[in-house]
């Protein structure tokens, strides 16, 4: 077996190229879904609002939740809004919804650029 011995500049090179590795993927990370409520596939009242909780602060620009219903449709006319006291968070005020099935479809653009997007559905009883 041959051993291989790298010079202190290589050591150097590779620890540093490491550490940009590193700092890279936390600088640029993207925004991904932690929570909700009402929660993926979860069966509730008709909730007042839907939240997203995020892994990183977003950028209310572009950031967006929509619901739609079993048809399709849209199910809620307010826009969605990103948390002023947490970044972290958006909320879309529902309307007072009817039994039934229900997507929500998410993008989030976090404050570093990056973009995630997603769904899920509820149901109301």
């Amino acid at each position: 077996m041959k051993l291989i011995h790298f010079s202190r500049p290589a050591r150097l090179s590779s620890a540093l190229g490491a550490a940009a590795l590193l700092f890279a993927s936390t600088a640029f990370a993207h925004a991904h879904l932690v929570s909700s409520e009402p929660a993926a596939n979860a069966e509730v009242a008709a909730p007042g609002e839907v939240t997203i909780h995020f892994t990183e602060p977003l950028e209310p620009a572009f950031s967006k939740i929509a619901l739609t219903d079993a048809n399709g449709k849209p199910a809620a006319s307010a826009a969605s809004q990103v948390d002023t006291h947490d970044a972290r968070v958006m909320h879309l005020p529902l309307p007072q919804l009817g039994a039934g099935r229900y997507a929500v479809k998410w993008t989030a653009v976090a404050t570093d650029g990056h973009r995630t997007q997603g769904d899920f559905a509820f149901t109301v009883k």
